[in-house]
């Protein structure tokens, strides 16, 4: 049977993608990794810091760091948890979303380039697939 390094794949298109990331939001002062804790922010409403760091896989402490940063710019809010008053709910600002259309916008057109450099890959095949890898990752958790 054969072994496909999956994890080493998945890994590059991520770093291509990054690359192209920090290359497009260079004028947004935001870095790759702050960005992606704003989109996740953005597709994971209301929850608080430490649920963001275990979803993430992030230490909190860095975790925190960013939150800071991207409050400070206005693209976050960071709000005291009334039933817990040590914890924090993050949400986004108006000036947060606009910036998410923005790094969705530049994907999307990363996505756009790659399949049309590439017409050999399937689009609608590729994102079945990865849904059904998703699917089963989050049916074995």
């Amino acid at each position: 049977m054969t072994t496909y390094r999956f994890d080493q794949r998945i890994a590059e298109i991520y770093r291509h993608s990054k690359e192209y990331q920090k290359r497009q939001i260079a004028g947004f002062d935001i870095r790759a990794a702050q960005s992606d804790v704003l989109l996740f922010i953005n597709d994971h409403p209301r929850l608080t810091q430490l649920k963001i760091a275990k979803a993430m896989a992030l230490d909190p402490s860095l975790l925190a760091k960013d939150l800071k940063m991207l409050a400070n710019k206005g693209w976050i809010k960071r709000e005291v948890l009334p039933s817990d008053r040590r914890a924090r709910v993050i949400t986004m600002t108006a000036s947060g979303t606009e910036l998410v259309v923005k790094l969705h916008e530049n994907m999307d057109e990363w996505w756009d380039r790659l399949f049309k450099n590439n017409p050999e890959i399937d689009q609608a095949v590729l994102a079945r697939e990865l849904d059904k890898v998703y699917q089963g990752l989050e049916e074995s958790n």
